[in-house]
């Protein structure tokens, strides 16, 4: 039987990212962000809490930004990005980084994948702003797409933010193919 636990998030795990910006002060920047969601097939959302103004500023300001998914050998760096605030601390040498001609936002290069992408709305929602972005380069580490030269989630295996015990999950295997596995169903 299911229990009534109040207004709860049950959304949650979700992706944990690295977002990277290029601050005011020409600084990079790097900052987890779990608050994510694919918009529509080309589009994602990023939501920011306004306490990152530097990053929120940031991304308001250069119109930029990238989004990274991270893995289990990224998650120590990525976590203490979230731990440490850039307004004390320089975070630019936590991960090697580029740029494409994107030029505000840094590609990750140990992220299995890295998107650049350009802000093309942005809405408050309480405390965060919520920033509708479409990808204009994804660059996916080579080891990690298929034989047909698609992403291969099972083997970028991206971490998983889950908000309510405050703890990072990892991936598991494919366990059926969508729009396939319900075919026989009976109803």
């Amino acid at each position: 039987m299911q229990k009534d636990i109040g207004s709860v998030m049950g959304l949650y795990p979700m992706p944990t990212t690295i977002v990277g910006t290029m601050l005011e002060d020409g600084r990079v920047n790097f900052l987890p962000i779990a608050h994510v969601g694919v918009a529509e097939h080309g589009r994602l959302m990023i939501s920011v809490d306004q306490a990152h103004k530097l990053d929120d500023a940031a991304i308001q300001k250069n119109g930029v930004v990238s989004v990274s998914l991270v893995s289990a050998s990224m998650l120590k760096a990525a976590d203490w990005c979230g731990i440490v605030k850039a307004e004390k601390i320089d975070k630019s040498k936590t991960f090697a980084w580029h740029m494409d001609e994107l030029e505000k936002a840094p590609i990750v290069e140990v992220a299995p994948v890295c998107m650049t992408c350009k802000v093309e709305q942005m809405m408050t929602v309480g405390n965060f702003h919520d920033f509708i972005l479409k990808p204009v380069h994804t660059y996916v580490q080579e080891e990690c797409l298929n034989e047909r030269g698609k992403i291969d989630y099972e083997k970028v295996s991206p971490v998983l933010f889950e908000f309510q015990s405050a703890q990072y999950l990892s991936t598991g295997k494919v366990i059926a193919k969508c729009w396939n596995y319900g075919k026989d169903f009976k109803h």
